[in-house]
This record gives structure tokens, C-alpha cells and sequence, in this order.
């Protein structure tokens, strides 16, 4: 089983709200994903010019064994990328071993 993580940065230099940004992204991920995702609520941060730069983040994360899914991830964050006015949205993949109860 493979777990996938999309970030998705809320700031788009003013050309979404932060409200539209997160319902860019809790959007896309209901259309590629409408079998199942989990939405983490977290903050980004960086430097920039010797400055902390603080970024309000959504992370949708989803968890399959089909591998057509990894396309999905790939086209909903580049969606969100286009969209949100992005310069980056990253992905993280892990293998995991998983189950339900």
C-alpha cells in the first residue's frame, strides 16, 4: 500500500483569499479522490531574505494499492497548482503497510 501527501500552500500573493485557496484544494481533492483522502490542517515555513516565512498549508493525503492512483495525485496537484497560482506544490510517496479493523 502506498501513502501519497499533497501540499498545498494557501498563499497565492493575493489572487485567491485563503478561503478560495482551501476550497480549491478540499474541491480537487473530493474529484480525484471521492472514494476516500484526509485532510491535514498545517502550517508551511521557510526562510526567505533571513526572515521566517509563515504559509498556511492544506496536506491531502491519500492511501491505495491501485496504481492508477499515483496519476490522480500527480494530475490533482497540478490542478491545484494552476489554480491556486502556485510556483510548487510538492508530493511525498511511502510505502506503508496498512489495514482496517
Amino acid at each position: 500500500m502506498n501513502s501519497f501527501r499533497i501540499y498545498c500552500g494557501l498563499d497565492t500573493k493575493g489572487r485567491l483569499t485563503l478561503d478560495q485557496a482551501r476550497e480549491t484544494a478540499l474541491g480537487l481533492a473530493c474529484d480525484y479522490f471521492p472514494h476516500g483522502h484526509t485532510i491535514i490542517e498545517s502550517t508551511g515555513r521557510w526562510q526567505q531574505d533571513n526572515a521566517p516565512v509563515t504559509e498556511p498549508t492544506i496536506i491531502v493525503e491519500v492511501m491505495t494499492t491501485y496504481p492508477n492512483e499515483e496519476a490522480k495525485v500527480y494530475k490533482m496537484a497540478g490542478g491545484y497548482k494552476t489554480l491556486a497560482f502556485q510556483e510548487a506544490v510538492f508530493i511525498t510517496k511511502t510505502e506503508i503497510e496498512g489495514d482496517f479493523v
